[in-house]
């Protein structure tokens, strides 16, 4: 399977397994749990203006947002990186692109690295909100990547 395949399976992967946090936490769960679902999915949206150059000096990425907002960014975020990744091959992920981080500090990173830090980001969040979930008496979501496997 060539990289590009890959990455475009993978994103399937974290559109499913966001959509699964979003559909186990409902208003009366884990404020915690929605506020850090919160912060993938802006950072997620925020990585994908990245990779146009976007300047996040100041970017709060920590923004609190309801469970509606949530799904909405969520869906977008999706069709933003579905509609990336349908139009790129292998090559194209080595274009590299510079971006300001929310401090102000100037990189330069090809999509290859970026989208790469997407998947781990939230996968390594949505771990934390299982977590939590755990800790507030909550069933923690199965959302595994195996599991995604096994169902698709």
């Amino acid at each position: 399977m060539d990289t590009i395949e890959h990455l475009r399976e993978l994103f399937y992967f974290n559109d499913w397994a966001n959509r699964r946090v979003l559909n186990a936490l409902r208003p009366s769960n884990s404020e915690k749990a929605l506020q850090l679902t919160a912060h993938i999915l802006i950072t997620e949206k925020e990585y994908f203006e990245r990779l146009y150059g976007k300047d996040s000096t100041g970017f709060d990425f920590w923004q609190k947002l309801t469970h509606e907002e949530c799904k909405q960014i969520a869906m977008e975020n999706a069709e933003s990186y579905f509609n990336l990744l349908k139009g790129f091959d292998d090559e194209g992920l080595d274009i590299s692109t510079s971006y300001k981080t929310s401090e102000g500090i100037s990189h330069r990173n090809t999509y290859r690295e970026m989208l790469t830090h997407v998947l781990f980001h939230s996968m390594s969040h949505r771990g934390q909100i299982n977590t939590i979930l755990r800790e507030e008496g909550f069933e923690p979501i199965a959302n595994d990547y195996i599991i995604y496997l096994r169902n698709s």
